[in-house]
């Protein structure tokens, strides 16, 4: 009796998928694996596109949301100079950014950035500033090279009240003043006598007189005796174009700003050298006038021949 086999099934012996079908079209293995390869790339290629046209999406809802928050803009100033711990300098600053930004806080548009960044340079507080960007949806960071504040200039505010206004080492007035006689003061060279009594625009250069004391203001500053400085007077500067120092007691006739000096006048080496054996020898802490314009410490007996010896003989 013949034995009984079982047929093969036919999912064993029939190709299924690509092999099947390249089965019946007649394509060999290599082709077979080129088609797989090719789809492959199809599908990723189609998730990729998906979730490309998904990103636009996202980034509105984002946008959306930030444009929503109530929350303030904190302003981080990076790098800022030791000096820049004013609070209401700081105050002042960000709140420059913060009115430029606005409702404007899309983190992917940078208009209000540019309007921050724009606000900022005309305070004058900046040589140029560098970076103004996002770190967070409420967070701006102002990254800048600041300037200078060297000194302090009397002025007069429109309504009538005095001031002491800051300026830069290139005589440009500052976004920041003081009372004149206020307890707090910067302390830093007060330069007084200012033939614009009325200050610039912030930004702006005061003028030839300030020019002139600021000028003075660099030769003396490495002198030994430079911290018994108090102020710088221009008074006589727009007639003469002569500047005096005034210490807590003293006044010293410099004469010619530095550089601009005449031929029967002192140079400006002389000059310091000649403030410095005074300072030395005690005599600053006097309440008299020095004419250092041509005196010669070397010739004259100590400071009998100076033209004044107390303010009430001038």
């Amino acid at each position: 009796m013949p034995s009984r086999r079982s047929k093969p099934s036919k999912s064993a012996s029939t190709p299924t998928g690509i092999e099947g079908l390249a089965a019946r079209l007649g394509l060999g293995p290599r082709t077979v694996i080129g088609l797989r390869a090719a789809g492959w790339t199809v599908l990723a290629g189609l998730l990729v596109a998906g979730g490309l046209m998904g990103i636009p999406t996202l980034k509105q809802r984002a946008e959306a949301r930030n444009l929503a928050l109530d929350d303030s803009i904190e302003v981080r100033f990076v790098g800022g100079p030791s000096w820049f711990d004013d609070d209401d300098l700081r105050a002042g600053l960000a709140d420059t950014v913060r009115s430029a930004i606005g409702d404007d806080r899309a983190t992917i548009r940078d208009a209000g950035l540019r309007r921050a960044l724009a606000g900022l340079e005309r305070t004058g507080w900046f040589e140029r500033v560098t970076q103004i960007r996002w770190i967070d949806p409420t967070t701006v960071a102002v990254e800048a090279e600041w300037v200078v504040p060297v000194a302090l200039v009397d002025g007069t505010l429109v309504g009538g009240e005095r001031r002491a206004f800051l300026v830069d080492s290139e005589g440009r007035r500052l976004e920041l003043d003081y009372p004149i006689g206020a307890a707090g003061l910067p302390e830093l060279l007060r330069i007084k006598g200012a033939s614009e009594v009325v200050p610039p625009a912030p930004g702006e250069r005061w003028g030839d007189d300030v020019d002139a004391a600021l000028a003075l203001h660099r030769v003396i500053h490495d002198a030994p005796w430079y911290d018994l400085v108090r102020s710088i007077d221009t008074r006589r500067h727009a007639t003469d174009r002569e500047v005096e120092l005034h210490t807590d007691r003293s006044t010293i006739v410099w004469g010619s700003p530095p550089g601009e000096w005449t031929l029967a006048e002192n140079t400006d080496q002389d000059k310091i050298l000649i403030v410095e054996q005074l300072a030395t020898d005690g005599y600053l802490k006097a309440d008299a006038i020095y004419d250092i314009r041509s005196f010669d410490i070397h010739q004259d007996d100590a400071v009998l021949d100076f033209r004044y010896r107390t303010p009430e003989d001038r």
